[in-house]
């Protein structure tokens, strides 16, 4: 059980900083984590999505993402074109201005990324991926588990 407590702590610790690489690459843009993930998803993953297409790619609260995306339509970035057949949902769209502001946030670091995922051989590359992808999985399942029995408990 030692191993895996140690192999979990420094998975953690590797987590926090990838996580402290965008923050600090983002903070040069003057705009929030979530923002910047905002713009990627729009940019990066060639995305014409909705509003809430970005609350489930990104687990970002509706609150969080209508507020950016809100902030982002009175700038003049981007503006909301309703997806049809739907009810009330709405594609994200972005101006000419939002594109050029998104690609000059999102595509140095996307360019970066690229750059050093190249330099990982082609199998540490997928097995990264793939490693990665089934721990988080899992990860959510224990967490599911662990607040279903908190709400049995409390």
């Amino acid at each position: 059980m030692k191993k895996d407590a140690q192999a979990s702590e420094t998975l953690n610790l590797e987590i926090q900083d990838f996580i402290g690489i965008y923050r600090s690459a983002v903070g040069r843009f003057g705009i929030s984590e979530n923002e910047f993930w905002i713009w990627y998803a729009l940019i990066a993953l060639d995305g014409g999505y909705s509003q809430q297409d970005i609350c489930g790619i990104l687990s970002l609260s509706k609150q969080t993402v209508n507020t950016i995306v809100t902030n982002m339509v009175r700038r003049g970035l981007a503006f909301l074109t309703v997806i049809p057949g739907t009810r009330n949902r709405k594609k994200i769209c972005l101006t000419e201005a939002g594109k050029r502001y998104g690609e000059g946030v999102v595509r140095p670091l996307f360019n970066a990324e690229q750059r050093a995922m190249e330099k990982l051989p082609e199998e540490e590359r997928s097995v990264c991926a793939a490693v990665f992808q089934k721990y988080i999985c899992l990860l959510k399942e224990e967490m599911r588990a662990f607040q279903h029995a908190a709400e049995v408990a409390g």
